[in-house]
């Protein structure tokens, strides 16, 4: 299966990833186990494109299985939309951060931060960038979450404030490092006060909740249904202890 996944790869659009790992192999070699396992991540911008890709997965599974003469059955763990940006919440936020401004650093934390920053692998950005309010810009992420799901029934908006060392990759120790400090703790102050000035903002002013839900009907169309990606079965809360 993993074969035919792989030899699929350059015909999948290239915003694809598809990621996999064997959960159980067998214990010996030598030795054909009585059942296989793998664990596989379908991902893609667009929902559609997901749902396209995964019944392929699937197709390889079934013919691994036909051509080894055994049985393949599959669940799915998870599923997540795309998020549908609103821009008329994006730009009410994008105004309460301009209000608050960037995150100064302590002399302290400028001392730690060059220390972190001195560690980074061509960073993008430098040290003194969380001062900046970045223009306002859709942006789109390469990671998956389940606000893609809420964001296609009810308007929703994000945004980014600095809470690593400016430059640092996600996933990394840099990231971990300055996280858990007083660096962490003033950016994710104030995401809160933005996200404050903003439900404030809303509450006292419904015509941006007439506006946004506009906004919604027009991205998703009138017709919209929305499905959940993960099927009817239950949370898989304890799938790691398998």
């Amino acid at each position: 299966m993993n074969i035919m996944v792989n030899m699929m790869r350059e015909h999948i659009p290239q915003e694809s990833r598809i990621h996999y790992v064997i959960t159980k192999g067998g214990l010996a070699p030598n030795v054909i186990p009585d059942t296989a396992e793998v664990y596989y991540y379908v991902r893609n911008p667009e929902k559609d494109i997901v749902e396209s890709l995964f019944k392929r997965v699937v197709k390889a599974a079934e013919g691994a299985a036909l051509g080894t003469e055994t049985n393949v059955t599959y669940e799915v763990m998870h599923g997540n939309y795309s998020l549908l940006p609103n821009e008329t919440l994006q730009r009410l936020i994008h105004e309460k951060l301009l209000n608050r401004g960037g995150i100064k650093f302590s002399q302290n934390e400028i001392k730690y931060s060059q220390t972190i920053y001195d560690s980074l692998i061509e960073p993008s950005q430098e040290v003194g960038d969380q001062e900046k309010i970045l223009p306002y810009k859709i942006t789109h992420g390469y990671g998956s979450t389940d606000v893609g799901d809420v964001s296609w029934n009810v308007p929703t908006g994000g945004f980014n404030t600095a809470t690593w060392v400016p430059g640092t990759s996600a996933h990394s120790w840099q990231a971990i490092a300055a996280g858990g400090t007083s660096i962490g703790l003033k950016g994710m102050k104030l995401a809160a006060e933005v996200l404050f000035d903003t439900a404030k903002h809303i509450y006292l002013n419904n015509s941006i909740v007439v506006e946004a839900n506009k906004e919604l009907e027009l991205k998703t169309g009138k017709d919209f249904s929305y499905y959940p990606l993960l099927g009817d079965r239950d949370p898989p809360l304890k799938y790691r202890e398998n």
